[in-house]
């Protein structure tokens, strides 16, 4: 893993600590739907219905959705969850954790440019 890789890991798992992560397709769509989401990040293993679904979702609320280059497990051992969706609630995480995954040489997230 490179640098970045490890701070937006590292990110995610400060966001959790700090209450501001939350994880599953249900938790993530309530979120979006309360209007309190500000990214919602799919692992990259996730089925296709399922992203598809949730941007959706995210699309009506102007919510960005990014597919992360990492696999469930490793987003779960991050954060210490165990699924392969999660949503950030806060706009300074959000803002850092999008300027990292920026910054890195493959691009780490992948946008959707449907939102």
């Amino acid at each position: 893993m490179r640098v970045n890789d490890d701070r937006m890991l590292s990110m995610l798992g400060l966001c959790r600590r700090a209450g501001k992560l939350f994880a599953g397709y249900d938790l993530c769509v309530e979120k979006i739907k309360q209007g309190q989401a500000k990214l919602a990040l799919a692992a990259s293993d996730i089925s296709e219905k399922t992203y598809k679904n949730l941007c959706f979702e995210a699309s009506r609320m102007q919510v960005p959705v990014r597919r992360m280059k990492h696999e469930r497990e490793v987003l779960g051992k991050a954060c210490g969850i165990k699924a392969g969706l999660v949503t950030v609630t806060d706009e300074g995480f959000t803002t850092a954790i999008v300027d990292l995954a920026d910054r890195m040489d493959e691009g780490g997230v992948q946008y959707d440019d449907k939102i």
